[in-house]
């Protein structure tokens, strides 16, 4: 268990469930709540698999598109960035409709890393020569103080914002 003790911070403990026969191993759960101060909290669970595109979709979202949001004068939401750039840079797929018709949509989300990789270093590239916003390395949000940004991408990247879900 990693518990967080920063006052101002958004995560305020951490802990592993794991899930057995249909039975859990709740004790590291149950000493990371108890060590909670008064207040109202939030509880995201996440299947801890390796999801291949994850680690660009949680740097998508946590760093390049909330610090274009930050420092862009309008502060547009980050949502509406992500789909903003995904009709720019995403591929297009194309499935076939009753009628012969044709539905042509975006779903970077599931793309593959390398693929993401790509349109990621492409938003970069235009926010830097289009808007003169310099993004940070990837490499530097590696590091233990960059664990809130993580968890808060992961729940934008659905749109499901912790602040909205504490409302």
């Amino acid at each position: 268990m990693r518990c967080s003790l920063k006052n101002k911070s958004m995560l305020h403990g951490q802990a592993r469930l794991i899930v057995q026969d249909n039975k859990a191993a709740k004790q590291e759960m149950e000493l990371a709540i108890e060590n909670l101060k008064d207040g109202d909290y939030t509880v995201l669970i996440m299947d801890n698999t390796k999801n291949k595109s994850l680690p660009q979709l949680k740097y998508l979202f946590g760093v390049v598109l909330k610090t274009i949001s930050e420092q862009l004068p309008t502060h547009p939401p980050v949502d509406a960035l992500y789909r903003y750039f995904e009709e720019i840079y995403a591929p297009i797929h194309i499935c076939d409709l009753p009628g012969g018709k044709k539905y042509e949509y975006f779903n970077l989300k599931n793309e593959k890393a390398s693929e993401m990789n790509e349109v990621i270093e492409r938003i970069i590239h235009h926010v830097n020569t289009e808007w003169g916003i310099r993004v940070a390395p990837k490499e530097t949000t590696k590091m233990p103080e960059a664990k809130e940004l993580w968890a808060g991408a992961y729940t934008e990247q659905w749109n499901l914002p912790l602040s909205k879900l504490n409302k």
